[in-house]
């Protein structure tokens, strides 16, 4: 079909870029020609930005796709870094760099925990949508005060993991840092004898940690939890429940000395002491002193 046979012809109706069909038939034949050639470059246009769009996508490098989290995953660490990625096996390198660079935050104590590969295949992820295209990416689920456990050893697990990596990082340069960790930890283990670990001493930890990290100091004494963190914290609701004493088993009654049995070859020691007055007793009334049974050694006049 030619130019002219398609000016002339009725566009389909359901194409949106020709006019309805009843303004069609009126038009002249220039303006039906100046019509379809305006429709001819729109089309065209949107081609071309089909096809640049298509090119960008595939020529976008991977790590453009993914969020902030994965891209830091894959940036190479520092040489101060790479020495403890062998060191420390089940931490990732990205982690490591967060420390050495000073970014870590407390809550992210928990990715140092050890995991096996099956923990981390099946490990909680959200979904998330990007601004580079529209993707879809995947970002790990934040950690909750629950996936710490109902006891300190988490917490404690992965904080000397963190205190060996400081060591390894800052200990020369800082050799207060180390130590005042330990203090720090000190406390906290302490504080979880006395109140709930979940919902008094574990945000206590997090947040005076977070305290200190925020303030980027490493070979001061402000480790010691101060008295407006433990009184936000430690509240008197929220003491552990008092412990009963424990009572340490029942030894079975030892015989005081060898006269403890009841029968004839005893002498009877209540006898010679007060008087024995237990019609069941089968000991020898006599007295030690004299040997007679008129009375016991208490009474007897040899005695003195």
């Amino acid at each position: 079909m030619t130019f002219s046979q398609s000016s002339s012809a009725t566009p389909a109706p359901l194409d949106s870029a020709w006019p309805p069909a009843h303004i069609w038939e009126t038009m002249g034949a220039a303006d039906r020609a100046s019509w379809l050639g305006q429709i001819q470059r729109d089309r065209a246009r949107r081609l071309e930005l089909d096809v640049a769009e298509t090119d960008l996508r595939r020529r976008r490098p991977r790590v453009d796709q993914q969020d902030d989290d994965n891209l830091e995953e894959n940036r190479e660490p520092p040489p101060e870094v790479k020495p403890l990625i062998d060191i420390f096996p089940g931490v990732s390198a990205a982690l490591l760099t967060r420390v050495f660079e000073r970014k870590l935050k407390a809550t992210e104590l928990i990715r140092f925990k050890e995991k096996s590969v099956t923990e981390l295949d099946q490990e909680d992820r959200v979904f998330k949508m990007t601004e580079s295209g529209g993707t879809v990416g995947f970002k790990k689920a934040a950690a909750s005060l629950k996936d710490w456990g109902p006891n300190p050893q988490i917490w404690t697990t992965c904080f000397v993991a963190y205190l060996a990596v400081v060591g390894y990082l800052f200990g020369e340069k800082h050799p207060k840092a180390v130590p005042n960790l330990l203090m720090f930890m000190r406390q906290i283990l302490d504080f979880a004898q006395t109140y709930q670990w979940l919902e008094a001493v574990l945000p206590l930890a997090l947040n005076f940690h977070q305290y200190i990290l925020d303030k980027g100091e490493l070979s001061t004494d402000n480790y010691l939890i101060t008295g407006p963190f433990r009184e936000k914290y430690l509240r008197h609701n929220l003491t552990l429940p008092a412990k009963s004493p424990t009572n340490p088993p029942t030894r079975p009654r030892q015989a005081r000395n060898t006269r403890s049995s009841n029968n004839e070859t005893e002498v009877c020691d209540k006898f010679n002491t007060t008087g024995c007055s237990w019609e069941g007793c089968k000991r020898r009334h006599e007295c030690t002193a004299c040997g007679l049974s008129e009375h016991g050694a208490s009474s007897c006049r040899k005695k003195k």
